[in-house]
């Protein structure tokens, strides 16, 4: 029994042979009819699932939804644990001692699809660095870009700096948040009553033909009780 079952092995691997062979030094899987390239691996170490001619060292292609999902599951009691994706940049040994520069980009993620054979990200969240880095220092810094109509350059559109600003519409915000436009409040609901969850709140209340709309703010009075403030 143990003879046949080497000989139908032998048999096997015999019979991939030639697949191999043509295969130019890719490892290929294919699949249960023997026919359809599931995955394969390149002499230069690319992968490919779904596609047989990878473009980077992991390439996924598929046409059902969940052909190019990634999943990192964490099940321990770690608080600290969960799925992660790290991403990291380092220079030459010889600049900086291989840490990262100012404006070095230190990871990203991109959205977009291919315009024919070329493959165009139409947004992009990123990571730099916000400073020369130190073995005691990580200054760093978040860009969120996007694309227009009319155009397939992504723009700057939100930055949150190492030290916590946000800017909308500017890369260098010197406020927690700063905003380079106009800010438009749009409140429908029923406002709530001023107390100290909402202090510091502000309400716009658009009025009936006729009669002006109010801008208000949450606040603290003197005699320590809380209540609207016309601002408008």
């Amino acid at each position: 029994m143990k003879r046949k079952v080497t000989l139908a092995v032998a048999a096997s691997v015999v019979a991939l042979m030639p697949v191999m062979a043509q295969a130019a030094n890719k490892l290929i899987v294919k699949d249960a009819t023997g026919t359809t390239d599931k995955m394969v691996v390149t002499d230069t170490g690319y992968v490919g699932i779904g596609t047989n001619a990878p473009a980077v060292p992991l390439h996924l292609k598929g046409t059902n939804i969940n052909d190019t999902k990634i999943i990192s599951h964490y099940t321990g009691t770690t608080s600290g644990g969960g799925g992660n994706i790290l991403m990291f940049h380092n220079n030459d040994p010889a600049t900086n001692n291989g840490l990262p520069q100012a404006n070095d980009r230190l990871g990203n993620l991109m959205f977009g699809s291919y315009i024919g054979s070329l493959g165009v990200a139409g947004a992009g969240i990123s990571a730099y660095a916000d400073g020369v880095w130190t073995n005691s220092s990580a200054p760093t810094y978040l860009s969120f870009q996007t694309a227009p109509a009319g155009t397939t350059g992504r723009a700057d559109r939100m930055r949150i700096t190492s030290v916590g600003n946000v800017g909308i519409n500017t890369v260098s915000p010197t406020q927690k948040l700063e905003v380079n436009g106009g800010i438009r409040i749009n409140t429908t609901a029923t406002k709530p009553t001023c107390s100290l969850t909402i202090r510091g709140t502000m309400w716009f209340t658009q009025a009936a033909t006729g009669v002006a709309d109010t801008l208000e703010v949450c606040a603290k009075q003197a005699n320590g009780t809380y209540a609207w403030m016309p601002l408008f």
